[in-house]
């Protein structure tokens, strides 16, 4: 309210008193305006606050641009006179791609002579651990597919889920002979699954020659994949590359046909 406004109203108010208790009644008109006075300031205040944070508003497109000029790295052409003709700015980054089968499991297992194999369609061991990672492309129906494989040494392990979100099926492999670790490949296939409950799966029951080996439906219900869902597609191959040199078995080449078939499906 206008402060001049204010007074006049306060000094009608003060001329309508008259005879016995003007004193308290003049103090009374004073502490009802003093109250509308401080509303008032009050509200005046709001206004300020809400104004400031408009203009702020208004600035921050002029922010974002002289950023954007700063971080700028595009080209510009030139003519003769010095003038910029062109600007060119750089194209955003492209979403990640989801184009690698990744193929994990715990040391041991056999993964590499697993993926060298499926690569060469000849059986091939492998005697040295993954360290790192370990990538390679196979043509299947002539169709390029790139296989990631992460070592299985505990190291590696923590960096298996965040490679999820990147893979177009998850293939796991366990050694079907190795009772005492099948317990600790379950605990780390049921931590992938729950990460990601789509992603589609293909188990490995390795070394299946070796006498002590596990049959499949052993391995089946050892990794408890019954628990995996419904959401998900599910296969479980057996499997074996003990005798080197000779043709992959036609269950393997069953399997290589079945992740091509996944693959593409899933981009």
């Amino acid at each position: 309210m206008d402060r001049g406004k204010m007074k006049k109203e306060k000094g009608k108010e003060v001329e309508k008193i008259k005879g016995r208790g003007r004193e308290e009644k003049k103090k009374e008109v004073d502490i009802k305006f003093k109250e509308k006075e401080k509303k008032g300031k009050e509200k005046s205040r709001e206004v300020i606050v809400i104004k400031r944070k408009e203009d702020e508003r208004r600035k921050e497109p002029v922010k974002t641009m002289e950023k954007a000029k700063e971080q700028f790295k595009g080209k510009q052409e030139k003519n003769n006179d010095g003038d910029t003709l062109l600007t060119t700015l750089p194209p955003p980054p492209a979403p990640e791609e989801k184009n690698k089968i990744l193929v994990l499991g715990l040391d041991g297992a056999g993964k590499t002579s697993l993926l060298y194999s499926l690569a060469s369609h000849k059986i091939q061991q492998s005697v040295t651990p993954t360290q790192g990672f370990n990538e390679v492309c196979i043509t299947i129906d002539n169709n390029q597919m790139k296989f990631l494989e992460i070592g299985g040494s505990e190291p590696y392990r923590s960096q298996w889920e965040m490679h999820l979100s990147k893979g177009l099926l998850l293939i796991f492999v366990v050694d079907s002979a190795d009772h005492n670790r099948l317990g600790e490949a379950k605990k780390y296939l049921h931590q992938l699954i729950k990460a990601n409950p789509v992603l589609p799966l293909v188990v490995f029951a390795h070394k299946q020659d070796l006498e002590a080996a596990y049959r499949i439906t052993d391995i089946h219900d050892a990794l408890e994949l019954s628990q995996v869902g419904n959401n998900r597609k599910l296969f479980l191959f057996g499997s074996q590359v003990t005798e080197c040199g000779s043709d992959i078995p036609s269950t393997l080449q069953d399997a290589k046909d079945l992740i091509a078939h996944l693959a593409a499906n899933y981009q």
